[in-house]
């Protein structure tokens, strides 16, 4: 009998020694659990602030010399803007509306040298220009281009420019979105591709780089959607990849000239599925309308033969060029902008009455 009350009380000695070594270790475990949380949160913030101030400071010490401000006059009016260094002759590249009509261009740069400059060429429909500077006597460096067709949401932008003439400012900001196309006052095309951003641009920054976090250009400042006149969050750049294709255009043939399609369309949506018959999975441009005797035309695409609100769903829908799928009508006038030539022959991808067909069509000059 002894010996069982003995056992019975070493039994419950043990279980209350491992409850409470268990306790304790579970407490060790949750405090350490704590203070390397508090410790992650508190070092990463500062370090990833820390690293940013840097990457900023340096990108724009490494590019700022390659900014320029640049004063226009004439008999109307004077004005301002920004530009940058295309390559190591001089030649800077601008908005066509910071210079249109200008008398006189003066271009300035951060270490205060001036220079008089003339218009080499410019694309009204792009809202892009190219200047020459006159007996340029300092070396100068041209930006690196990265690929804007690789830029997504959420990216870094860095805006440099001259907003309200606050000469070779720095803004930074995300990329909003991309893939947009805007009118540039100039042309009844759009500009195909645009990059949002929500950096700060303002009057003064046209024509300014955006850049990325490695420096490199990705657009170039041109709009903002704003009721003030300033900034207010949705700003747009003239994508890279068209900045290099029309500039070097301008500088080896005097001008650019775009791809010709020769339709009007619009963006699949519910109602165009229905009507057509096709699945709500499938994306593209519904053909509304063919200029006649145009290239489309003449490789046979079919519009809709209805009217507003009294369609006959009889179009075409454009899903692919040259094998690349398209999303939207946005999509095909950029593609087409960006990658294809007058008097190049494309294959578009097609669906017409529920089936999938390939249409030749050797592109025009608009």
């Amino acid at each position: 009998m002894r010996n069982k009350k003995y056992s019975i009380l070493i039994s419950l000695l043990l279980i209350s020694l491992v409850l409470l070594v268990s306790c304790s270790s579970d407490e060790n475990e949750l405090e350490s659990k704590e203070i390397i949380q508090e410790e992650v949160l508190l070092n990463t913030d500062d370090s990833v602030y820390q690293i940013s101030e840097e990457n900023f400071s340096k990108i724009f010490q490494d590019t700022i010399n390659s900014v320029v401000y640049i004063k226009t006059d004439s008999q109307m009016r004077s004005g301002s803007g920004s530009g940058f260094v295309w390559d190591d002759s001089g030649l800077i590249i601008t908005n066509f509306h910071v210079i249109n009509n200008a008398e006189k261009i003066i271009i300035k740069f951060f270490n205060g040298m001036e220079y008089e400059a003339t218009v080499l060429g410019s694309d009204p429909p792009s809202d892009i220009a190219v200047l020459k500077i006159e007996d340029l006597e300092h070396t100068v460096e041209p930006l690196n281009f990265g690929k804007s067709y690789l830029v997504t949401p959420g990216e870094t932008a860095i805006a440099l420019g001259n907003p309200f003439g606050e000469q070779f400012t720095i803004t930074t900001g995300i990329i909003s979105g991309v893939g947009r196309t805007k009118l540039s006052g100039f042309s009844t095309y759009s500009i195909p591709a645009v990059l949002q951003t929500d950096a700060a641009i303002n009057p003064g920054n046209s024509g300014g780089p955006l850049l990325n976090s490695s420096g490199d250009v990705i657009g170039m400042n041109t709009q903002i959607i704003s009721e003030s006149g300033s900034f207010s969050g949705v700003g747009f750049a003239v994508p890279s990849d068209l900045i290099e294709k029309v500039v070097l255009a301008i500088v080896n043939n005097g001008k650019h000239e775009y791809p010709l399609l020769g339709i009007s369309g619009t963006d699949l949506n519910m109602d165009i599925r229905q009507g057509t018959g096709v699945d709500r999975g499938i994306t593209g441009a519904y053909v509304t309308g063919v200029e006649p005797g145009g290239p489309s035309d003449e490789a046979g695409l079919l519009y809709d033969t209805g009217n507003y609100n009294n369609e006959s769903w009889d179009g075409d829908i454009i899903t692919s060029v040259n094998g690349e799928k398209i999303k939207s009508m946005d999509d095909l006038v950029g593609y087409l902008a960006l990658y294809t030539f007058p008097e190049e022959k494309i294959k578009l991808g097609i669906i017409r009455e529920a089936k999938n067909i390939t249409l030749d069509v050797v592109l025009g000059t608009r």
